[in-house]
């Protein structure tokens, strides 16, 4: 918030009575004072008060030394009001820019889902290998236990190696499939982390630069309501504020 500087709410005007005419007939009347001598009767005049802000206080007014001190910090107070607005704007444009990549990052997890999709699939199909496999294995054993001859063992035995050779074909391709897919799945991985990582560290430096700032304008501000009580609350001779300016 910033300190205004307020205009002078009015004059302190004296007002003096005028002798009155003596009446015919009757006594004189006893002739009034003089302006200056009621004026030195009444003491020195303040003059004209002015105020650094609400000037409602009851308080006594501020001496000289108390006003060049308050127009000081109200300088000093300005000056870090305009520094921390200004360090506010790349904080907020670093904040939509963060909110940006985050959206961005979102977008980029959809190839890592793609690949795990991949690779949730490939493991299905790799057990139902397993279990083909298993499978043929105990057939093999069984025929191979029963010892049989004749056409139709030896029709059995061609499908037993037919399928034999069906089953190396099916694991060549389903391990080159993986080989693959474990490629690009790390290259997918790498990628997708190093971009995640990037922007945690991104976010972690805003929001220790955001901590701070937060930090200095509590401090600012507490400053601030410290100088409403001193000095903004206070009247002051403006002859004092003239004998300030120009350097008294």
């Amino acid at each position: 918030m910033k300190v205004k500087h307020v205009l002078p709410a009015g004059l302190w005007l004296a007002a003096f009575s005028m002798a009155m005419a003596q009446a015919p007939g009757k006594p004189a009347a006893k002739p009034a004072p003089k302006p200056a001598a009621a004026a030195a009767a009444a003491g020195p005049a303040e003059g004209k008060t002015l105020s650094l802000g609400a000037g409602g206080s009851s308080g006594p007014l501020l001496t000289r030394e108390e006003l060049r001190a308050c127009m000081n910090q109200e300088e000093a107070i300005r000056t870090r009001l305009t520094e921390i607005e200004v360090q506010r704007m790349p904080l907020d444009a670093d904040k939509q820019a963060i909110a940006t990549e985050q959206q961005a990052l979102r977008q980029a997890r959809a190839p890592v889902d793609a690949v795990k999709a991949q690779a949730e699939e490939l493991s299905g199909r790799l057990k139902a290998f397993s279990a083909r496999v298993d499978d043929w294995r105990q057939r093999v054993a069984a025929f191979n236990e029963a010892n049989r001859s004749g056409s139709q063992a030896d029709r059995q035995r061609d499908a037993l190696n037919k399928e034999r050779e069906e089953i190396e074909k099916q694991r060549v391709e389903l391990e080159a499939e993986r080989t693959r897919l474990t490629t690009d799945t790390q290259e997918v991985v790498r990628n997708y982390n190093i971009k995640a990582a990037a922007l945690d560290a991104r976010v972690n430096d805003w929001n220790q630069r955001n901590a701070l700032w937060i930090e200095a304008s509590a401090a600012l501000q507490t400053e601030r309501q410290a100088w409403v009580s001193s000095c903004a609350d206070r009247r002051y001779r403006e002859d004092d504020e003239t004998a300030i300016k120009r350097g008294r």
